[in-house]
């Protein structure tokens, strides 16, 4: 259960700034790493601005490539609704599942990966922890409603020694 981590390959906007269009970006990312176009796992969009990225979007596919699933209309739609409010550069980071040898990507399979699906979870919490207004609708209902005084959703104050504790413990 092993993954890697490639990127941020730009996404090319189209020439009025507005939106995206990037019939090359496959071709580019092939270019820098033998056929990870073709790998399942998790995939984030960001926005980079200067030295500062920010998470936008978590993603999985455990049944289909990075190249069918990254640019599906949905995600597109998320997208352009973070470009037309939000300035940065548009950047794809994409972890790729490996092989039991990690000398392969894993290929995409009928019956999925919970490894992906777990990772996504946990990627969907960091980024949300990130960026409130993370596009995600799925997998976010409790990551955004739990709160857990002083550690997660809580609202600003003096911890407690027992925060304080937990906080060190959990290396926050």
């Amino acid at each position: 259960m092993n993954f890697d981590v490639y990127g941020g390959f730009e996404i090319k906007r189209k020439k009025n700034g507005h939106g995206m269009f990037d019939k090359d970006f496959w071709h580019r990312v092939n270019n820098s790493d033998l056929k990870l176009s073709g790998a399942c796992g998790c995939y984030v969009f960001a926005l980079r601005h200067g030295k500062n990225i920010v998470a936008w979007y978590v993603g999985k596919t455990e049944k289909n490539t990075f190249e069918k699933e990254c640019f599906q209309a949905t995600k597109i739609n998320y997208y352009n609704e973070v470009l037309a409010d939000h300035i940065g550069t548009p950047v794809l980071y994409l972890l790729p599942r490996l092989t039991s040898s990690e000398s392969k990507f894993s290929k995409p399979t009928s019956s999925g990966y919970r490894d992906i699906d777990f990772l996504e979870t946990m990627l969907i919490g960091m980024a949300l922890e990130r960026n409130g207004e993370l596009m995600n609708v799925k997998k976010t209902k409790l990551l955004r409603d739990i709160v857990v005084k002083g550690i997660i959703n809580s609202s600003p104050g003096n911890p407690t020694s027992a925060i304080k504790g937990l906080k060190i413990a959990l290396g926050l």
